[in-house]
């Protein structure tokens, strides 16, 4: 976790600890209630990460390689996720939503098959080295239809801006008696619209059970796919603007990819737990 992320979450959590936010004047969990929620955490992810790259020569899509398995990259990130919602409008049933969550990986490995990326094939034996960098921006607005002490249930449209960024280096044959090194990089911005729905509810006072669901399967322009991004959790609110959560969150990205720069398939695949501090107020 980069040390700015380290000192704004300590910063926070000293702040909300101080003795004038201990008054325990709700009824049921406030994040029901209040205006904002911050959530600042660590999502300990088991990756998956299966993807084809075929430059501007081959016709066909290949299929796609297992970046784990064949290229060594690692499969288990602890990575920052942070959360903010709004709630605004009148009785504050409207809300907009963020989330921001990025991901590097990386491996060397000594392959066991031959592979192909961009055109060049890379043979058994070599030895190679690759990478995945992703980075994940939530924007969300929704609208609460139940929405009372407590019950929170809503829907709404969003953007998922991915930021891709994959590699893979290494040796390739020129002929039977000399070898080059290449590097193939793959890179795209895109932001994919998606339909969403949550639902919060607090059993009792000072706890919060909540799930919300992203998904979008469409085909926009040279982009061809289908996103997941689910989150299942409970909360505890320790003191009055402040609480621990536990969640399950799953990001899934399956997307073909037809540019001139990058002919293509993405499976990526991360989930696991999170475990953070909010602040609501």
């Amino acid at each position: 976790m980069k040390k700015g992320t380290s000192l704004s979450m300590t910063f926070i959590f000293v702040w909300m600890f101080s003795g004038a936010l201990l008054a325990q004047d709700f009824e049921y969990h406030p994040a029901l209630s209040d205006n904002f929620t911050l959530m600042l955490g660590a999502f300990d992810s088991d990756n998956s990460f299966k993807i084809s790259a075929n430059g501007s020569i081959n016709d066909g899509i290949e299929s796609q390689i297992d970046f784990i398995d064949k290229l060594g990259v690692d499969g288990r990130s602890t990575l920052f996720n942070g959360q903010l919602r709004w709630k605004f409008g009148r009785d504050r049933k409207w809300s907009l939503w963020g989330q921001y969550f990025e991901n590097s990986a990386s491996g060397k490995a000594v392959l066991t098959e031959d592979i192909d990326w961009q055109d060049v094939v890379f043979r058994e034996g070599s030895f190679v080295g690759a990478g995945v960098k992703m980075a994940v921006t939530r924007l969300f607005l929704g609208r609460s239809f139940i929405k009372n002490k407590q019950h929170d249930f809503g829907a709404g449209i969003g953007i998922h801006n991915l930021d891709l960024n994959v590699f893979v280096e290494g040796d390739i044959a020129v002929n039977d008696q000399s070898a080059e090194f290449f590097r193939g990089d793959a890179n795209k911005s895109q932001p994919l619209p998606n339909v969403g729905v949550w639902y919060n509810y607090s059993p009792f006072r000072k706890w919060l059970i909540h799930t919300r669901v992203d998904w979008i399967s469409a085909n926009i322009g040279d982009y061809n796919g289908t996103l997941w991004n689910t989150s299942l959790g409970v909360n505890f609110q320790a003191f009055r603007h402040v609480g621990f959560d536990l969640s399950y969150q799953y990001f899934n990205l399956n997307l073909s990819v037809e540019k001139t720069d990058w002919r293509g398939e993405v499976d990526l695949t991360y989930s696991g737990p999170v475990l953070a501090v909010t602040a609501n107020w």
